[in-house]
Formats: C-alpha cells, sequence, structure tokens
C-alpha cells in the first residue's frame, strides 16, 4: 500500500508555482515565435520584392461603422487582385483607423496606374440595404525605391481630397476614397 502512495503523489497535479512558470515558458515560446515569423517574413519580402521595385497597396477606414467585406485592386493591365476580409478584420480595422495589406508587387520605375475597388456595408445599414461601393484610382510615378500607395475611405471633397475633420463637413463633401502615394526616404 505504502508503495502504491509514493507512485500516485509522483503523479500529483503540479502546485500553483509550477503552473504559473509552465504558462511563463509557453509565452514566452509563443512570442519567439511571432518574432521569428516577422523575421522570416520580412527576409522572404526583401527577397522577392526588392526595395527598388516593391510596391505595397494598403487599405485603411475612416468612417464610423463602414466594415468593408472585400477590396479588389488593379495595377495597370494586370490581373485583378481581390481580397476578401473577415468580419473581426473589418472591425479591427475600422476601429483602430490602422491599415490593411492588399497587396505587394513588383513595379519597375516609371508611371503606374492603382485602381481600387471596395465592397462593405454600414454596420447601422438596415437589413437588405444595398452594399456600398467605393472606387478610385491614382496615377503615380514609381520611384527605383519602396513605395506604397494608401487609400483611405474617409469623407472627401468633391475632387477627391479629404476633409480636414471628419466632425467638420462642407456642404460638398461626401464619402469616398482617396490615395496616397508614400515613397522611402533615403
Amino acid at each position: 500500500m505504502l508503495c502504491w502512495c509514493t507512485a500516485f503523489a509522483q503523479h500529483a497535479a503540479p502546485t500553483e508555482p509550477e503552473l504559473l512558470k509552465r504558462d511563463q515558458v509557453a509565452e514566452q515560446l509563443r512570442l519567439e515565435t511571432l518574432r521569428f515569423n516577422a523575421a522570416a517574413q520580412a527576409v522572404e519580402d526583401e527577397v522577392r520584392y526588392p526595395r527598388l521595385t516593391r510596391t505595397a497597396v494598403y487599405l485603411g477606414v475612416e468612417l464610423d461603422d463602414l466594415l468593408v467585406s472585400e477590396a479588389s485592386v488593379q495595377i495597370d493591365e494586370r490581373p485583378v487582385v481581390t481580397v476578401k476580409i473577415e468580419e473581426t478584420q473589418a472591425l479591427a480595422l475600422q476601429r483602430s483607423e490602422g491599415l490593411k495589406r492588399l497587396l505587394l508587387a513588383n513595379l519597375d520605375p516609371g508611371p503606374h496606374r492603382v485602381h481600387l475597388r471596395m465592397t462593405g456595408q454600414y454596420a447601422s445599414a438596415k437589413e437588405g440595404a444595398e452594399p456600398v461601393v467605393m472606387e478610385h484610382a491614382v496615377e503615380f510615378e514609381k520611384l527605383p525605391k519602396t513605395t506604397s500607395v494608401v487609400f483611405r475611405a474617409r469623407w472627401t471633397k468633391p475632387g477627391g481630397q479629404a476633409e480636414r475633420s471628419a466632425f467638420i463637413r462642407t456642404g460638398g463633401s461626401r464619402r469616398g476614397l482617396d490615395a496616397q502615394v508614400l515613397r522611402e526616404q533615403p
């Protein structure tokens, strides 16, 4: 009987400090894995998309309740790339006013055109309401450096320029897309 109790005691549940230590080790391994994956992705991007030709297309949402479900991007006459956006991603994009990378491509220096078509729905829309569709195209000169084209859904003026503030709207402002071309600084 004594032998059986000793064997059972060796397999008893871990103590609170042991559980805490295991959780800490697991969290450290998870964070290290995330860092490794990010570094590996950066190396892959650097090899597949050299800085001289690298061009990224991003989407941001600055409208209070717009939930984007899909974005289609076309660069020049290349095939259209369609990105489906899950509801959780759409909520995060809208709430954080962050950016989602839709496309990473290699473009030679020279003139280019990027067209974005975005589909979504306002969270406050009634059931069965027509989807919201916004389109915008931008032409730019690709220089031999990393370039980003950023489209944002926001309040815009008729000429496609962004309002200074979403809270002060002039009579001609409307919801729409605008674009900005950003280039890597030396």
